[in-house]
């Protein structure tokens, strides 16, 4: 069914008003109290969520008609975490993060791509905590490099274009981002928290071009120096040895995949700064449907961030924040390919967990991409 512009943001509002009335914040079903003979009691169950419509509208044609020009899902997740106290400083934790596709999950025609589907396991993993041993889990989680390395950019709307996460094949196949059958194990050791991962064989990706993407195994290394409360140097590298196949002919190739980057994360006052960068080898696509040149062997990106949070506290206004941000892409060999992104944006939160983003950004590509305009409203609980 058709629905117009004003049609979907008013029933995303509604259903946003909706929620509000029951949550305000992240909601605790069940708190953890052990008491002896009654086992429930040793369980922390928390839900929580974010609701994301969104418009992205970039000048000239390029995008004319494009369900994102008409307003779209940017990201709403539903999420679900089990605490179970087992003993001493052992607990046994679970974590699942649901993605929503509201307009594909209702049908609103040209506010969603062809064949998206209504829902997506954006998480799914469990394992053990322990204060002294650290934590192991086992699933589909952040990666090493997303937790130290991406996460520190990853703070505005049109973000995410020139790290590593997200820009490869699938992030959540290759290792980047929300990795696939990974074990991961995380331990601080004073101001420095110490991970390590290892990517297990995983099914076929159809990137939809008629080849297929196998990974074979992997493992990540990071580490996330506390250097003061508010400053922190983060550094990782991911390492995933993958066969790309082309059924037609049997034709295929193995490749070593390796992302090495660092990031700085500095938030003294009300001030934020980030800074992070990659260097990404055979890991970024060529757009050439080749077995034997589909990944681009060299490439290299960056993003940074500064913004100022001014707290207001009244008129139903908590804050402020205008900012600037940018990232630039840069291929080495395999593709002669560069973006350059520079932006600014304001963020308003405003009580009840609600937020109003607005981003104006700047593109200089080989491709002649168009500026973008963005704006996102959030609620989150």
């Amino acid at each position: 069914m058709k629905i117009t512009k004003n049609a979907l943001a008013l029933a995303v509002g509604a259903a946003v008003a909706l929620t509000s009335m029951a949550a305000q914040a992240e909601i605790t079903l069940l708190k953890q109290d052990p008491q002896a003979g009654n086992p429930l009691s040793r369980l922390n169950f928390t839900v929580g969520g974010s609701i994301r419509p969104q418009f992205n509208m970039m000048t000239g044609d390029g995008d004319k008609g494009s369900y994102k020009r008409n307003g779209f899902d940017g990201g709403t997740r539903f999420r679900f975490a089990a605490d179970y106290y087992l003993f001493d400083d052992i607990s046994w934790i679970s974590y699942y993060e649901l993605g929503v596709n509201i307009p594909a999950l209702f049908d609103w025609d040209s506010h969603y791509a062809d064949g998206a589907n209504n829902t997506q396991r954006r998480m799914l993993y469990t394992g053990l905590k322990s204060n002294t041993w650290g934590t192991l889990t086992f699933g589909q989680q952040n990666s090493v490099y997303y937790d130290v390395v991406g996460v520190k950019t990853d703070i505005w709307d049109y973000d995410m274009i020139g790290q590593a996460p997200g820009n490869g094949i699938d992030g959540d196949y290759d290792g980047s981002y929300r990795s696939r059958k990974m074990l991961k194990y995380k331990k601080t050791v004073g101001d420095v928290d110490l991970y390590a991962s290892y990517l297990f064989n995983d099914s076929e990706y159809l990137p939809g071009n008629g080849l297929r993407y196998k990974r074979k195994g992997g493992g990540s290394l990071g580490v996330d120096y506390h250097i003061t409360d508010d400053l922190t140097w983060g550094s990782a590298w991911n390492y995933t040895r993958a066969d790309m196949r082309n059924p037609d002919n049997n034709d295929s190739k193995t490749y070593d995949q390796n992302i090495l980057g660092t990031a700085l994360s500095y938030t003294p006052d009300n001030w934020t700064f980030s800074f992070g960068g990659g260097w990404y080898q055979n890991y970024l696509t060529t757009k050439k449907v080749s077995v034997n040149d589909y990944f681009a062997g060299d490439a290299w990106g960056i993003e940074y961030f500064a913004g100022y949070q001014f707290p207001i506290g009244q008129y139903g206004l908590k804050s402020v924040q205008p900012y600037f941000m940018g990232d630039r892409l840069e291929y080495v060999n395999g593709r002669n390919y560069q973006r350059i992104d520079n932006g600014v944006g304001i963020s308003f939160k405003l009580d009840y967990g609600f937020q109003v983003d607005y981003e104006h950004v700047f593109t200089s590509s080989t491709d002649d991409l168009g500026d973008m305009n963005l704006v996102r409203l959030r609620y989150d609980f």
